[in-house]
């Protein structure tokens, strides 16, 4: 099979991880079920982009193998204004809203709890079941959402009285409609789940996904982020009481690494949760990085998945041969794998829709050499573009001036005098940012790096790179190379 017949007769999938409907047959497993079901992850952290609602639902659909009851929450249509009204006063900031989200977990053990057929035998059961069946009626989906829009605030604190059907024979439970305080259910529901996990040793998993999803809504709220905190320090602290009791159940929380990264400004005390976190990193840095790294092994599973042919056979150096396709960088030869790459922000998404750009010019044009990777980039730098476009327009509504500001920079490194005076010349009065916090939130993007050039060559410094990193106002800087070509065609 010759390599442009394999290229368009493969299924690269969707770019985003979260629709694709295959993603089981050509998914890359580095043993997530282990590293984060298994052991001590409570929090999955990664740049956007980087398969973090992928893995979600991958984990879920190995609950039936695994023996494990498994609830995915999902927070994209979530009412977290409403969420933001149900802080606790008890509590001093930013743990104020620990009340309402221990209430949703432990509401969904309880639930998990209720539905296990396995455990209707054991103590306790009965007490939660009629909780359930009492607070939540039959329909039990997406019991977060119902419980923060059904919970109010009053002088009394959070009351919940639920939407379940009121019965007679009920009013002697102990968590029935005498029980509306948040604070006093958890301290009941509490002692009830971890009663039962720990006779039981039942498999329970919690997973919370796309908190993220409005995150440019509230991007300046600082309860937002308090609310996360306190979402964080309610896992925690669960976590390790069930851990005592039961080392086969937990919740899980994924969440973005640039909102998880400032914590720390909003509490000291999140450092505690570094060592409960998996920190998802697909970068290439060194030198024996680029020896069959995750990124490439994933392109391959997708790639093998399609054309059978080319299983064992390193199937994207197949199609992608840099004996046929002679790219060059920095007037220097370069294989294909590294020249993508380069234009990524070493994401499994970017990889995957670069790819589908090539095969869409590859089927164009009928042919795969330089043309067709230059044809493709073209496509895939504007796609890029406008992926940092959303991310962008709630921060600076004007996206198409601050890309026409990065057109007139250009191609070469620049010093930040050099950016400076173009950022007054072109007369962008309606960034809302200096030049020099707009050259730190365009570095915190990832769309401008810093470069130094030694003895030994140029080395970038890039938040791609180490997400720690911090803009160098004082050394030169250089546009990302995979949204150069989409500056000149938009």
């Amino acid at each position: 099979m010759n390599a442009i017949t394999a290229l368009l007769k493969t299924d690269f999938g969707n770019p985003d991880g979260l629709y694709d409907s295959n993603l089981e047959n050509y998914f890359f497993d580095n043993e997530y079920w282990r590293k984060i079901v298994r052991e001590h992850a409570y929090f999955v952290i990664g740049r956007k982009g980087t398969g973090k609602s992928a893995i979600y639902n991958w984990i879920k659909n190995r609950e039936a193998e695994n023996g494990m009851i498994i609830s995915n929450l999902s927070f994209k249509s979530f009412p977290f204004q409403k969420l933001l009204n149900l802080s606790n006063d008890d509590f001093s900031r930013p743990n104020q809203y620990q009340s309402i989200w221990k209430y949703i977990i432990l509401s969904e053990f309880a639930k998990q709890i209720v539905l296990d057929a396995q455990n209707n035998t054991h103590s306790h059961y009965s007490e939660l079941n009629d909780f359930v069946k009492y607070k939540f009626g039959k329909n039990l989906k997406d019991l977060h959402t119902k419980i923060t829009t059904s919970t109010n605030k009053t002088e009394f604190g959070l009351q919940f009285k639920g939407f379940g059907p009121k019965q007679a024979s009920e009013e002697s439970m102990q968590l029935g409609d005498e029980i509306e305080n948040i604070s006093e259910i958890n301290s009941r529901l509490e002692d009830l789940i971890l009663d039962n996990l720990a006779e039981t040793q039942r498999s329970y998993l919690i997973q919370f996904d796309q908190l993220d999803d409005n995150y440019t809504l509230y991007i300046d709220n600082k309860k937002y982020f308090e609310s996360l905190i306190s979402l964080f320090k309610v896992i925690y602290s669960l976590n390790s009481l069930i851990l005592g009791c039961n080392k086969n159940s937990k919740v899980i929380a994924y969440l973005r690494s640039d909102i998880y990264n400032q914590f720390s400004s909003n509490d000291p005390d999140s450092a505690k949760f570094d060592y409960h976190t998996y920190k998802l990193n697909w970068t290439i840095i060194n030198k024996n990085d680029w020896n069959n790294p995750p990124l490439l092994q994933l392109i391959n599973i997708r790639i093998e998945n399609s054309v059978s042919e080319l299983t064992g056979k390193g199937s994207f150096n197949y199609i992608f041969n840099k004996r046929f396709i002679k790219l060059r960088e920095n007037r220097k030869p370069i294989d294909p794998f590294r020249y993508i790459i380069h234009r990524t922000f070493h994401r499994p998404r970017d990889l995957v829709q670069f790819c589908i750009k090539i095969k869409e010019q590859a089927d164009i044009m009928n042919r795969l050499d330089v043309s067709t990777i230059m044809a493709a980039e073209k496509e895939y730098s504007s796609w890029l573009i406008d992926e940092l476009k959303n991310e962008i327009a709630p921060i600076i509504p004007s996206t198409d001036t601050l890309f026409a500001l990065l057109r007139t920079v250009g191609t070469e490194t620049f010093n930040s005098n050099y950016f400076k005076r173009k950022y007054f010349e072109t007369g962008n009065k309606n960034i809302n940012k200096s030049p020099e916090a707009l050259l730190r939130y365009l570095y915190d993007l990832g769309i401008v790096s810093n470069i130094q050039f030694g003895k030994n060559g140029a080395s970038l410094y890039s938040i791609i790179r180490n997400e720690k990193s911090k803009f160098d106002p004082k050394m030169k800087a250089v546009i990302h190379s995979g949204i150069l070509k989409g500056l000149y065609t938009y």
